[in-house]
């Protein structure tokens, strides 16, 4: 482990790239001793040849001489080291210091002491000694170590052919490797890859396979790419290259961990979205802009009956409802082109020739540059089941409305039947003093236009009369609601109408404050009289409540605010407390002994129906204040439609 650590800093890769071109002995002795030198424990190193001439051995590095040994200098001799490091290649400075050599001598002058001598040739027929002086506290243990491995790499790049020229040049980790996958060489790239690790750790970058890859690679004679290889956190894609007639592959990699993981990514994302669409209830769908299928899921099957490939290139209108394929098709484009984005109820065929209503959401996908819509995804939600609910609902509520205005009918006859009773009486007495003028006339001119005026008040009011029971009738319509645009001030005034005895019977004032040019709303005028009536009646209430034996008054005012009209019904009456207010609008919840609690919860739903709402305001001086807001009328109804 201490070996590992000691060695791992030496950066050997470009003593070993010089070492294979083969250069002179000083630049490969200068070249070894930089590389050692970038080890920390490693203080100096010098590498020396053996000279058989002198039988002594020469400094061939660049670095700082030695001095001259002791003695006669032709006296000089190295033999007894050389004898030496034959039998042990390793050999301590200590155990050197104490040899008769002429290089011992050297040592002591220089006060070397911790360290080794090498056996080391860094050509072949060319023995030599590279000395290591290294820190106190290192050890010596890991050198012999180092020497084995600097002797491999010496024999392996003596045997090999020089490098490939642009390897070093590669901006991409690469490296060089032999037949059985030894490493050769590797360019500076990989090194920077490898980081703190040492370049014997290279096959920690290396696919787990590369063995088999390097060998399949020259036996076929064919490159091997995008092998994916794990190192840590990154993921790296390796290539091999072969070199068929040097026996050598040339391995070169990228990471591609972001781009790995994103392909991850994307593959998850698409296999989810396929797990979706294809098990959806909802059936999703592309078009074209002109509305013609291009693509749709297997949910077409279930809710059309008709499979993906049968609508590809039909027209989506061609499945609509005729009164849907004209209006509403064409302002779904024309909001996609505009706002991007579209929901609309429509009714769609089914292959058996029955409808069903669809919620479609639309989105336009439009050209990068250009900003063109381009292609339309649908979502398509089958609410057939929630329309009927609603039409079942709607019809319900009809039912109970109609209900209610018998039983208002009921509670109003007293009224009905004066307003009644008072044309046929005047009818009466009118037909009997026509009589009396009739047996008296003789020629007498005077006697014949009483008769006539007689027979016109006659008319008069039994035209009054057929009027109050024809409103009668209107108001106990019962049938399909026709939603149009009506003049809300006509409607309110015969609501007026209607409550006007029970009012007087209260000496309670309807003070109508209703402008004459008010803009049509759009609801049913059967539905819309009904609400206003039962808002009146409970203003009469109150106000009788409050004020009994003695006049007051019911004001009925209009504004209009945000596309909506609202008509507010103030009364005189005690008010509501807070707690009250928040009941005010339940079913069945009810201040009156003998009330039912369902008119003003029906009113709010009768309103909400329209578009509308229907909400209650504290009034000044203790009463309650109604507000009705209605949608405004459509452009294209008129105001006779409401006053059929």
């Amino acid at each position: 482990m201490k070996t590992d650590a000691h060695l791992s800093a030496v950066p050997l890769q470009s003593w070993l790239r010089i070492q294979r071109e083969a250069p002179p002995l000083g630049e490969r002795a200068e070249a070894l001793r930089q590389a050692l030198l970038g080890c920390p424990q490693v203080r100096q190193a010098w590498y020396l040849a053996w000279q058989p001439a002198s039988r002594t051995y020469a400094q061939m590095d660049d670095g700082p001489r030695l001095p001259p040994g002791m003695g006669d200098p032709l006296e000089a001799s190295d033999e007894t080291l050389f004898a030496a490091l034959g039998e042990q290649p390793s050999l301590t400075f200590d155990g050197l210091r104490r040899l008769p050599c002429w290089l011992a001598g050297r040592l002591r002058r220089a006060a070397l002491h911790h360290g080794q001598a090498l056996a080391l040739p860094l050509q072949p027929g060319q023995p030599g000694v590279l000395l290591l002086q290294v820190d106190e506290a290192a050890g010596l243990e890991w050198l012999p170590w180092l020497r084995e491995l600097l002797v491999q790499m010496v024999e392996l790049a003596s045997g090999l052919a020089r490098s490939a020229p642009l390897l070093s040049a590669d901006p991409q980790p690469a490296l060089l490797l032999d037949a059985e996958a030894r490493l050769l060489e590797s360019n500076a790239a990989l090194q920077e890859l490898l980081g703190e690790r040492a370049l014997t750790q290279v096959g920690e970058l290396l696919p787990v396979n590369h063995l088999p890859l390097v060998r399949a690679c020259l036996e076929q004679s064919r490159a091997v790419e995008s092998v994916e290889a794990q190192d840590g956190e990154r993921i790296l894609i390796w290539s091999f290259i072969p070199d068929v007639a040097e026996r050598r592959v040339l391995a070169r990699c990228r990471e591609a961990t972001r781009e790995v993981r994103e392909q991850r990514e994307a593959a998850r994302a698409r296999r989810l979205y396929r797990l979706i669409t294809e098990n959806t209830t909802d059936l999703i769908s592309r078009h074209t802009p002109e509305g013609v299928f291009l693509d749709a899921t297997p949910a077409s099957w279930t809710l059309l009956g008709y499979w993906p490939e049968e609508l590809r290139g039909m027209a989506v209108d061609s499945l609509l409802h005729p009164q849907d394929q004209l209006q509403q098709a064409k302002q779904a484009r024309e909001a996609l082109e505009q706002d991007g984005y579209h929901t609309m109820s429509y009714r769609i065929r089914h292959r058996d020739g029955h409808y069903l209503w669809f919620e479609i959401a639309s989105r336009a996908i439009r050209e990068t540059y250009t900003g063109a819509v381009v292609e339309v995804v649908s979502v398509s939600r089958d609410i057939t089941a929630r329309i009927q609910a609603e039409e079942n609902k709607r019809r319900l509520e009809d039912e109970l409305a109609h209900t209610t205005r018998l039983i208002t009918l009921g509670e109003l006859a007293s009224g009905i039947a004066h307003e009644i009773n008072q044309p046929l009486a005047a009818v009466v007495n009118y037909a009997s003093a026509s009589q009396r003028y009739l047996q008296g006339v003789g020629g007498d001119p005077v006697g014949v236009d009483k008769v006539g005026q007689g027979l016109a008040r006659i008319t008069e009011h039994a035209n009054h009369a057929s009027a109050v029971i024809k409103r009668l009738r209107a108001f106990l319509r019962k049938g399909q609601r026709r939603m149009q645009a009506l003049d809300l001030a006509e409607v309110a005034r015969e609501a007026v109408r209607l409550c006007n005895w029970e009012a007087g019977t209260a000496q309670v004032a309807v003070s109508d404050l209703l402008p004459d040019n008010l803009p049509p709303v759009f609801a049913d005028r059967v539905l819309l009289e009904q609400v206003l009536l039962n808002l009146l009646r409970n203003a009469i209430d109150a106000n009788r409540e409050r004020h009994p034996g003695a006049p007051s008054q019911v004001r009925l005012e209009a504004s209009e605010a945000d596309g909506c009209l609202a008509i507010r019904v103030i009364d005189q009456g005690p008010g509501v407390s807070d707690e009250q207010m928040a009941k005010l609008f339940t079913p069945f919840y009810t201040s009156k002994a003998d009330g039912l609690g369902l008119g003003l919860s029906m009113s709010r739903s009768i309103v909400e129906g329209f578009g509308g709402a229907l909400e209650a305001l504290p009034a000044e001086g203790g009463g309650l204040c109604l507000e009705c807001r209605l949608p405004l009328g459509r452009d294209d109804e008129s105001l006779s439609n409401g006053r059929g």
